[in-house]
């Protein structure tokens, strides 16, 4: 797989959740790791896992991706917080956007659904 500076990786866990980091220029990879509990550079590897690796690559075309990878830096040792800072919000706040998590707004709107179900 080809990979640059900046592209942001995404391997499936535990059959449907998402997690996300950031290659650097050596071509390792930055993320904010629940199972490290912060945030974390490591090889491709071992953060694959043995998964499969998709390639999403830059998030914002009006960042450097140089730039990304630095902030990423400035976060390493950072703890993990599953709701307000986990790798998706990470990657997106490297990229100078709004740091938002798509699997935790399904995840709420799942949890509301079986409330609600639940209730009736």
């Amino acid at each position: 797989m080809l990979v640059n500076t900046g592209d942001v990786l995404q391997v499936t866990v535990y059959g449907f959740v998402q997690h996300e980091g950031i290659v650097t220029e050596h071509g390792r990879v930055i993320s904010n790791s629940r199972r490290k509990g912060c945030v974390f550079e490591e090889s491709v590897r071992s953060f694959a896992e043995g998964r499969k690796i998709k390639n999403i690559g830059p998030l914002n075309p009006r960042i450097d991706p140089m730039l990304a990878v630095e902030r990423a830096r400035t976060q390493i040792g950072k703890s993990y917080d599953l709701v307000n800072d986990n790798c998706q919000h990470f990657v997106r706040w490297c990229y100078g956007l709004k740091p938002y998590s798509p699997q935790k707004r399904w995840a709420l709107a799942g949890a509301a659904a079986i409330a609600l179900i639940w209730a009736l």
